[in-house]
């Protein structure tokens, strides 16, 4: 039946207007009558149901008070889109579709949302799961979701204690569980000279003091290190051993040991943001294999699955789990464990690994697409980044190379972004290769950055 084919009965009990306002629900329903589908003006309804125009304008009036279709000016009477507020989304933050964005540090698309798709089915088919999952449980989360983290951190390299594990939603939000329960006002944080934004806000918001420490190709230099241990006194020191955010560079062992060793002298606690770890398939063995007891480790799947399901993990020493998981209680009571559970069902499906290796094999295409492109300008790049770093040259200003990209469609984090407050700018920038959509739009955005970056010369402005 279609709306031409409603039927008006005169021995029905209902109001004209109502019959007709409860035949436009039940084919809405059954799905005859689709979202944003236009409905027959009340003259032409009128006339096939041999009804006065006043009797339509009151159906339609009755549909739309009960959110079934909605008039719009000029145009006419529409069925509504249920689904389109709550599943309508913008493409990123502040970035429109029509532009190439390097800007976010995130996977390329590879199948996440048909393995979380057979993921959220097999949760779904046990009702003894999910009235568990939807239950309150405490803070530290169910006891066989931490043993299977642990189990497949281990089997990627990780000295992970379930006994010892707390769930996050995300590094960032670990990294404020940590200042909270161990931090007072004016307390100094060491960390790289360049390091991930998301310290600052963190850092303003506890009133904590930031100190950067020189790097160099292996990051944090330890003579440095250990000269602003002794001036600094610091509380802790946050480092990004691997793929670190923005200049890519890794640590060797021998690099990770030395750290450790001055921090143990100074009696510094290492934070150790290993967001970026699993992607290389082999990088040195991560800072808390090497010493438990000083490193609180943090890690997340929103590099190696998706960003948006914000799980993840925090392993401290054993003197501090205890208020750790006070700290995540005052936050959120615990991580929802609809969510642990939906990354356990992917680990142990294979699911996990599966989309960890399409990532791998997609990054490495890219990589060798944007090193080709712009290896003229020798970026910095280590094999299962989402990033390379790229000095410009001399004769680009920082803030005009950024704006001019702007203007022509391709999206760049500055190095500003990466910057120390009071700190000296370096004149680069960071180009996250997995955040285009595709490798057809980052292959556009990367012409348009090569073709700025040979465009100026020492003639274009006064250095």
């Amino acid at each position: 039946m279609t709306i031409l084919e409603m039927k008006i009965s005169k021995n029905d009990s209902r109001a004209i207007y109502k019959q007709i306002a409860d035949q436009l629900s039940a084919q809405i329903d059954d799905g005859l009558l689709k979202p944003n589908e236009k409905l027959p003006t009340h003259r032409a309804l009128a006339d096939q149901l041999k009804v006065t125009v006043g009797t339509i304008t009151r159906a339609y009036a009755e549909a739309e008070h009960r959110g079934l279709v909605e008039a719009r000016v000029g145009a006419g009477t529409y069925i509504v889109d249920k689904k389109k507020e709550y599943w309508e989304f913008q493409y990123s933050i502040d970035e429109q579709p029509k532009l190439c964005s390097f800007g976010y540090n995130m996977p390329p698309s590879v199948g996440q949302n048909d393995k979380i798709k057979k993921a959220m089915q097999v949760l779904s088919e046990s009702s003894l799961s999910l009235n568990e999952f939807l239950a309150y449980q405490q803070p530290e989360g169910i006891e066989s979701h931490r043993k299977i983290f642990a189990q497949w951190l281990q089997k990627h390299g990780r000295n992970i204690d379930k006994d010892r594990l707390l769930f996050t939603s995300g590094v960032q939000h670990g990294i404020q569980m940590v200042f909270d329960a161990f931090t007072n006002v004016g307390d100094t944080i060491l960390t790289e000279k360049l390091t991930y934004p998301g310290l600052f806000s963190l850092s303003r918001h506890k009133k904590l003091n930031l100190r950067g420490v020189e790097i160099d190709e292996d990051g944090i230099i330890p003579e440095s290190l250990d000269a602003a241990c002794q001036h600094y006194q610091p509380r802790f020191l946050y480092v990004m051993p691997t793929l670190q955010n923005p200049t890519t560079s890794v640590m060797s062992e021998l690099r990770r040991k030395e750290v450790i060793s001055i921090c143990e002298k100074h009696n510094v606690l290492i934070i150790e943001d290993d967001v970026n770890g699993l992607l290389p398939d082999h990088s040195p063995q991560p800072l808390v294999n090497l010493d438990s007891e000083r490193v609180i480790h943090l890690g997340s799947f929103s590099k190696c699955f998706a960003p948006g399901l914000r799980v993840g993990y925090i392993q401290s020493p054993k003197a501090l789990y205890s208020r750790l998981k006070m700290a995540l209680k005052d936050h959120s009571w615990m991580l929802s464990p609809l969510l642990s559970g939906l990354i356990c069902e992917l680990m142990c499906s294979k699911s996990l690994d599966h989309i960890l290796g399409k990532i791998r094999c997609e990054i490495t295409q890219r990589s060798q697409m944007a090193l080709n492109v712009l290896r003229p300008f020798i970026p910095k790049y280590q094999e299962g980044g989402f990033h390379l770093w790229l000095a410009l040259p001399d004769t680009w200003r920082l803030s005009d190379f950024i704006n001019e990209a702007k203007q022509r469609g391709v999206i760049v984090k500055s190095a500003e972004n990466f910057t120390l407050p009071a700190g000296k700018v370096t004149p680069a920038v960071r180009i996250s290769i997995g955040c285009p959509r595709n490798r057809e739009q980052m292959m556009r955005g990367l012409s348009i950055l090569k073709g700025l970056l040979e465009s100026k010369t020492t003639c274009d402005f006064d250095l």
